[in-house]
């Protein structure tokens, strides 16, 4: 295929690609196709040119040199809108049609609106692509087909995913599944496809000659893993960002054809630079500094200790680091500095840290902002996956400049990023340093518009997992197919847990195609896993870096329903009155929600305690209160709450507190729980050798009091965690210890044997036999999660709603997967949410911010017999609250009472079924 040479311009030119509405009678705006088509392939160039990590992320991909991948990538992205050939898209905006093409716009063509209307451009680029070239893709004289057609995979695996930039990856059977084909004229047909052609010719000049490669030639098949859903996630996903940068306003409109390749070329030149500017503007690109040690990342005056010393042997390669230690034992740091050395020898552009809920999310994002100006030279995007608008500035500008109208609406790429961008919690895989829960990261594998973006941000990342404990069997199914996605983009992950039992561990190797052996159960641990085998780094070598062991007591109580009596209530009150940090875990939060009022109401009638000096925390609360309560939390038993240590305080709190927080507590109270758990909630004990002066009479050694039940009945709290097997288990230890070892558990001596223990799959003599089927029926469960799971991942649905409503229940096997909006109406009817923003107020830019923070999530089962309203089509339950003089707000839905307070959070009283 050669390109025609004449003296009028190519038949390219003659559509356009974006377009504005008339202003003020001059006519449409608009730019043409081709020019749209290399923006996009500019800012794709410069961001190869600028980032060591993509140009290798693909090189491995590929498996061709620098040059030749380059030269397949802006190929095929400058084909990105090949599918905007077609005059049912040119007719979308039929003004700028007739200016830019008047010979073929006068030919007669009856086109329905709804013809117009829904045409996606996207999947059917790949079908004009088959169609134009099937001769190419057919076997001899035969129909094409696509079966075991090796030439079509080649080609179907890099165009499927550059096609699919509007949110949709299509299926490479295309020819089964769309029908594009009108019943238009010869002369319109062939004038169409002839376009296209010449594109293709021209684009084999610009990109694929001066490397050596012709059309004729086939590109290599992108290889996509056991997720067939997710074809090229890092292909699409980059092709998507580049389709969104290179629509922004920085990029003028140009409606003036070249008839020669050098005008073309050097205007395509010119066009690099504008990229650049977008490029940093956005704040995609950045300046990595040198790694020098984790000593930077320490405080002051404070030296490497245990992992942290392991730091620098480790191997500096793509793979799967997982970090095991203590509490307190700085796994962060270690994870940070092991991420800048990927990040300064060019293995990763970012870091996406995910954590198990939004209150460790929070704490994570001042630690890293401290760290953010030692890893990067320029400004940081250190962007927190809800709120703190501040430190998001350049995507909120991003946002803001997708809103003026365009031709094509919701279908142009640049008011699709301010869409996608509208949700906070989606920018963090964009910036430099993303902190997110791991639900906004578990996404990336599921069937949801524009997956694709955060597989790719989280590919082009050192991904950092935190508590990778913490997850069920449904959650594990889906990180599994994460880690494999990280693992195919040639990427690297590091996990991080304290209490990791080893087949959970080993499960996670397997994701990344390596097989664990049974040896080496050092404590504290870190297994690199790369090329399918394991290396091991313990302190073996280093003695003196060994965690000294610590010691703490234990005290057990059997109460009714784990609940505490009248004496544990005044015992805890007598404590903070002696000026003593205190904290109370609940398994549930309902019933931290209870304890909460009894104490208040008994701080209200003391002579020596005040309200101030009580705290309820959980995660029923909507953003703006929870933020304020975190903010408090820290402050009272913070890394930095010295000051506030001479007056005694108490929190009542929900496993918020077990993960990731950096709190110091002088007594600890809770309910039973795993070994795990149990041992994370006891590693906010005596965290911070600064306060030990400071502890009052008393409390001067760490002890940890936990409510046991009188019977093996454990109710709820069976239920919460999967089974009663983990909690019997866990009891009967700590009854073992309490009778051999006095009462002391010392750390960090048990963590492998009692963790083991209890996790062992293996049946144990004397097990009670409710105990052994409570087990059983969690293993089924589990399987089912697990399958379901993957069902979901390989499921060909495409519709499933990416908003973060949905996300929750998207990642969750029913757990905290409901999200209620609660709001108000004022004295004229208008709807006001609980932070104070007018819902009739917001526009679309900050409707779906303003919805993220104000939800509450709930438990599945408070829509059991509809005693909730029915979910909207954003994935929320919204209910109307009237308010109170006292400041909270109240609502009566069916035969429940619903009160909200910022210092209580979500209430629901509940009427029994009898009595409704």
């Amino acid at each position: 295929m050669t390109e025609e040479t004449n003296k009028e311009p190519p038949l390219y030119y003659r559509y356009w690609g974006k377009a504005k509405p008339d202003a003020e009678g001059a006519g449409p705006a608009y730019h043409l196709l081709p020019f749209h088509c290399l923006d996009v392939a500019a800012v794709a160039d410069v961001w190869l040119y600028r980032s060591n990590s993509l140009r290798r992320r693909f090189t491995d991909i590929t498996g061709l040199s620098n040059e030749r991948t380059r030269a397949w990538l802006l190929f095929f992205i400058a084909l990105h809108d090949y599918g905007k050939f077609d005059l049912r898209f040119q007719r979308k905006a039929g003004e700028a049609w007739k200016r830019v093409n008047p010979e073929l716009s006068a030919v007669q063509a009856q086109l329905r609106g709804d013809e117009i209307k829904n045409y996606y451009h996207g999947p059917a680029g790949l079908y004009w692509f088959c169609q134009d070239l099937t001769q190419r893709f057919s076997f001899g004289e035969s129909d094409f087909c696509f079966d075991d057609n090796d030439d079509w995979n080649a080609w179907c695996s890099w165009l499927a995913p550059v096609v699919g930039h509007h949110g949709i990856v299509p299926e490479s059977h295309i020819k089964d599944t769309f029908e594009y084909d009108l019943c238009l004229s010869d002369e319109l047909k062939t004038a169409f496809k002839q376009s296209r052609l010449q594109w293709l010719q021209m684009l084999e000049r610009l990109f694929l000659q001066s490397a050596g490669i012709a059309l004729s030639d086939n590109p290599p098949e992108l290889k996509t893993g056991n997720n067939k859903q997710t074809p090229a996630t890092m292909l699409a996903g980059f092709c998507s960002v580049c389709d969104w940068l290179g629509s922004s306003e920085r990029f003028d409109y140009d409606d003036k054809p070249y008839d020669d390749f050098d005008s073309l070329q050097h205007w395509y030149v010119k066009r690099l630079t504008l990229a650049e500017t977008a490029l940093i503007d956005a704040g995609i690109i950045s300046q990595i500094k040198s790694y020098r040690s984790v000593d930077v990342l320490l405080d002051h005056g404070n030296k490497p200790r245990q992992v942290q010393c392991l730091v620098d042997s480790l191997s500096v390669t793509p793979g799967l680091t997982i970090i095991e230690a203590s509490t307190g034992s700085g796994k962060t740091e270690t994870a940070l500095a092991y991420a800048w050395r990927h990040l300064a020898l060019g293995l990763a552009d970012s870091i996406v840290f995910a954590l198990p809920t939004q209150a460790t999310a929070n704490a994570m994002l001042s630690r890293l902002e401290k760290a953010a100006p030692l890893l990067f030279a320029n400004q940081t995007n250190v962007v927190l996956a809800h709120g703190r608008a501040k430190y998001q500035q350049n995507f909120i500008d991003l946002m803001q400049a997708c809103q003026p109208k365009t031709a094509q609406g919701h279908e142009e790429a640049w008011v699709q990023c301010g869409n996608w961008l509208a949700q906070s919690r989606k920018r963090v895989f964009l910036g430099q340093i993303g902190v997110c829960t791991v639900d906004q990261m578990l996404v990336s594998v599921l069937p949801v518009k524009h997956k694709f973006v955060r597989g790719f941000g989280i590919g082009r990342s050192v991904l950092i997992v935190d508590e990778v404990h913490a997850y069920d069997s449904y959650m594990y199914g889906l990180l599994e197919a994460v880690l494999e996605q990280q693992r195919l983009a040639g990427g690297s992950a590091i996990l991080l847990s304290a209490t990791l039992p080893f087949e959970q561990k080993r499960q996670l190797a397997r994701a990344w195609n390596c097989d664990l052996p049974d040896e080496n159960n050092r404590y504290p641990l870190i297994s690199h896993c790369r090329d399918g085998r394991a290396e091991f780094f313990d302190l073996s070598a280093m003695p003196q870096q060994q965690p000294k062991p610590t010691a703490v007591t234990i005290e057990l109580l059997k109460r009714p329903d784990l609940l505490p009596d009248d004496e544990l209530f005044q015992r805890l009150l007598d404590a903070v009155e002696q000026g003593a940090q205190v904290c109370l875990v609940c398994n549930l939060v309902a019933v931290a929600q209870q304890f909460y009022q009894v104490l208040l109401q008994r701080i209200q009638q003391s002579q020596t305690l005040n309200e101030e000096q009580i705290l309820l925390f959980h995660s029923r609360f909507i953003f703006a209160d929870r933020q304020k309560k975190e903010q408090t939390v820290l402050e009272w038993f913070g890394p930095d709450s010295a000051e506030r240590r001479n007056t005694g305080h108490l929190l009542i709190a929900t496993q918020v507190v077990e993960q990731s927080l950096d709190l110091d507590f002088d007594w600890l109270i809770t309910q039973l729980c795993p070994v795990d758990l149990l041992f994370q909630r006891m590693g906010r004990l005596h965290r911070h050798a600064k306060n030990q002066s400071r502890r009052p009479v008393g409390f001067t050694e760490p002890v940890c009091t936990v409510l046991l039940p009188e019977n093996i009945d454990y109710d709820l709290h069976a239920l919460i965690y999967g089974n009663s097997r983990v909690l019997w288990r866990t009891q009967q230890l700590l009854e073992q210890a309490e009778r051999e070892d006095g009462s002391r558990l010392t750390f960090p001596n048990i963590y492998r044997d009692w963790i083991e223990s209890v996790y062992n799959e293996e049946s144990r003599d004397g097990e009670p036999e409710a105990v052994t089927k409570s087990f059983e029926a969690y293993k089924d469960a589990c399987y089912t999660s697990r399958m379901l799971a993957k069902q979901l991942i390989n499921s060909s649905m495409h519709e499933l709603s990416d908003n973060d409503s949905n996300v929750s229940a998207l990642t969750r096997d029913g757990d905290m997967n409901l999200n209620i909006l609660p709001f108000y109406l004022d004295a004229q009817g208008r709807r006001y949410l609980l932070n104070g923003d007018c819902l009739d107020d917001l526009d679309d830019s900050r409707l779906a911010e303003a919805l993220n923070l104000n939800t509450v999530a709930v438990p599945h089962s408070w829509a059991n017999r509809d005693r909730l309203p029915k979910t909207d089509q954003d994935g929320l339950i919204r209910l109307q609250l009237q308010q109170q003089d006292a400041g909270g707000f109240i609502a009566s839905h069916g035969p429940d009472i619903y009160h909200y307070h910022a210092d209580t959070g979500l209430i629901r009283i509940e009427t029994p079924k009898e009595n409704a």
